[in-house]
């Protein structure tokens, strides 16, 4: 097993909670040596971009870390917010320094803000498509998003090893952990819904991946019941994650299609793109959404515990769509509480963050 103190912790700083892992390997199979989950405290704060705001969550993360025995201090956190900037270009084949070159005058062609305010890496796929050129994924954001949130993890007494964005978190989990290999001429992906934000990812054969930030998350769900109920914002959290009871109050089916229809236009937007992008014939331009080439989208995130809402997404995506726990293919050390296992669905970009050293 790892030496757990030189494991990278993955901390998923969400705008509703802060998930923490830690990751090890026994018998070649990922274990689980440590996890937890707490409440972001932000939440309670009208402005959650001040001094105030960045100690108490600091704190948080730093209580968390003591009370699930979180014993590493090296951390990967991801950026998640649609002020992230993916774009997708393409080159010949160059060495590393060529590349970087070349990637950095692109993004001064396309990113409108000082490019010297903004933090630039790149993704490279390795592979030469049919005109002999490489497929490159350019990630951009403003480097005071980034110097914050490497803040508040100092503050919290870690050490910020590696930062990563969303969704790609969410592909370096499910990869190892899904148990479905990327066939050629297929595609695979993941949908996290979060409280305020979803990330998407779409893995292609032979390309960078689709990832987007959407703005659309289960907080519109909670706003919606509470409106239909006359309850309180914390009632209507309450009542959201009780399918029963809230199937006695309010018609989901009616909630799903009165919130989501602009959600929908761009999954379906960036599914139609990654065709696009993987090669897609002029036969079947118009049946995009339908190709089978789309294997199967994973569901995670706080917003796949609403009654129904991946079918809903299945059928109005028309591809399959199923509810992923990615707990359910970890080991647990004994000294997790086997109550986490039902909530994996919260975690996948956690498990993506500690599993970079695993």
């Amino acid at each position: 097993m790892f030496d757990s103190n030189r494991n990278l912790v993955g901390l998923d700083m969400g705008s509703s909670t802060i998930k923490l892992v830690e990751l090890g390997k026994e018998s070649g199979k990922i274990k689980l040596l440590s996890a937890g989950i707490v409440d972001n405290p932000v939440l309670e704060l009208k402005d959650k971009n001040t001094p105030e705001a960045e100690e108490k969550l600091a704190e948080s993360i730093n209580e968390a870390c003591k009370k699930f025995d979180i014993k590493g201090k090296s951390v990967a956190i991801a950026l998640g917010t649609t002020e992230v900037i993916f774009d997708y270009l393409r080159f010949p084949v160059l060495n590393e320094k060529e590349l970087a070159h070349a990637v950095r005058l692109e993004a001064e062609q396309r990113i409108s803000s000082d490019i010297n305010e903004v933090s630039i890496d790149y993704m490279r796929s390795g592979i030469k498509d049919k005109d002999g050129q490489e497929n490159i994924l350019l990630i951009a954001v403003s480097k005071e998003i980034a110097q914050k949130k490497v803040a508040v993890v100092e503050k919290a007494g870690l050490n910020p090893l590696i930062m990563d964005v969303e969704p790609l978190a969410l592909l370096n989990c499910l990869l190892p952990l899904s148990d479905e290999p990327l066939k050629e001429n297929e595609s695979i992906g993941i949908l996290n819904i979060g409280a305020n934000l979803t990330n998407l990812s779409i893995l292609a054969t032979g390309t960078v991946p689709t990832v987007r930030n959407i703005n659309f998350g289960s907080d519109k769900f909670t706003s919606f019941i509470s409106k239909e109920t006359k309850l309180s914002w914390k009632e209507a959290e309450q009542l959201k994650k009780n399918t029963e009871k809230l199937k006695q109050k309010i018609s989901i089916p009616d909630m799903l299609e009165k919130l989501t229809f602009s959600f929908i236009n761009e999954l379906k937007s960036s599914i139609e793109y990654t065709h696009k992008r993987s090669g897609e014939s002029e036969e079947c331009k118009h049946n995009r959404i339908t190709d089978p080439r789309i294997k199967k989208i994973f569901l995670t995130g706080g917003g796949c515990f609403i009654l129904g809402i991946d079918n809903f997404l299945s059928k109005n995506l028309g591809m399959e769509i199923v509810r992923w726990n990615p707990f359910e293919k970890v080991q647990f050390s004994r000294s997790v509480d086997d109550s986490l296992k039902s909530m994996g669905y919260l975690f996948p970009i956690a498990i993506g963050l500690g599993m970079r050293t695993v």
